[in-house]
């Protein structure tokens, strides 16, 4: 084995474990993510990982809106909570207050020129509030693991697959959530199943649109009413599925 061999080896093995340790600490205190998933990036820092995002990127829908770029500048929570009740604006909203997440909604780190990959990245962690408002998911390790669920279940991405290890994982650590997060595993499938990707509709385009209109486009109005977290969307939004 020449010496670059091993180097390389070595590096292998020493992020496997890096990574390994972000999704045992995390599935154990899901709550510090922030903090145990330091190394969660590594896979995303992969060949493999390119080749995932740039077969997402050149599929026709999302080459069609990355031409035609619906701008990543979102609406302030006032202006938000100002548009017609039960509009995706206003879900997202409401959402975002009542998790106090609302620093979410920070305008002032878009960069100004982004290239393809740049502008996909910062709208798809943008977007990660828009699907679970439009999903119903909460935030909780059952709602992310379905929201990751859907997206490692579409995409194949490296870095969900790791992050999804850790939801998978946690039911071992808390045997009382195992159901619910197993449960929303399936839903986030099932979702990835109706429809195959959430990045491409122009939600940006659509603030003022009911969101029951967008559930009712994206065909999964259905499928909704089957969501182990369909009590959760009605507490927030005040809205039956």
């Amino acid at each position: 084995m020449s010496e670059q061999q091993q180097f390389v080896r070595s590096s292998f093995s020493k992020d496997a474990t890096k990574l390994g340790v972000s999704i045992l600490q995390t599935a154990k205190q899901p709550d510090k993510i922030f903090q145990h998933g330091l190394y969660f990036g590594i896979p995303g820092t992969t060949n493999l990982s390119k080749e995932c995002a740039d077969r997402i990127l050149a599929s026709p829908k999302v080459q069609t809106l990355v031409a035609n770029r619906p701008s990543l500048t979102w609406p302030s929570l006032e202006q938000m909570a100002a548009m017609p009740i039960g509009s995706l604006g206003w879900c997202v909203q409401r959402r975002l207050e009542k998790l106090e997440l609302s620093f979410l909604v920070d305008n002032s780190k878009i960069p100004e020129s982004p290239t393809d990959m740049e502008y996909a990245v910062v709208r798809s962690v943008r977007l990660h509030e828009i699907h679970h408002t439009i999903l119903g998911l909460p935030i909780t390790v059952a709602g992310e693991a379905a929201a990751t669920a859907f997206y490692a279940s579409t995409g194949s991405m490296p870095f969900d697959i790791g992050i999804l290890s850790s939801w998978m994982l946690r039911g071992a650590y808390a045997p009382s959530e195992r159901r619910l997060i197993w449960d929303g595993i399936g839903f986030g499938i099932a979702v990835g199943q109706t429809v195959p990707e959430l990045f491409s509709p122009r939600w940006e385009d659509g603030w003022e649109r009911s969101i029951i209109d967008w559930q009712n486009e994206l065909g999964i109005t259905q499928l909704l009413k089957t969501s182990p977290f369909k009590d959760d969307f009605v507490n927030i939004y005040g809205l039956s599925l």
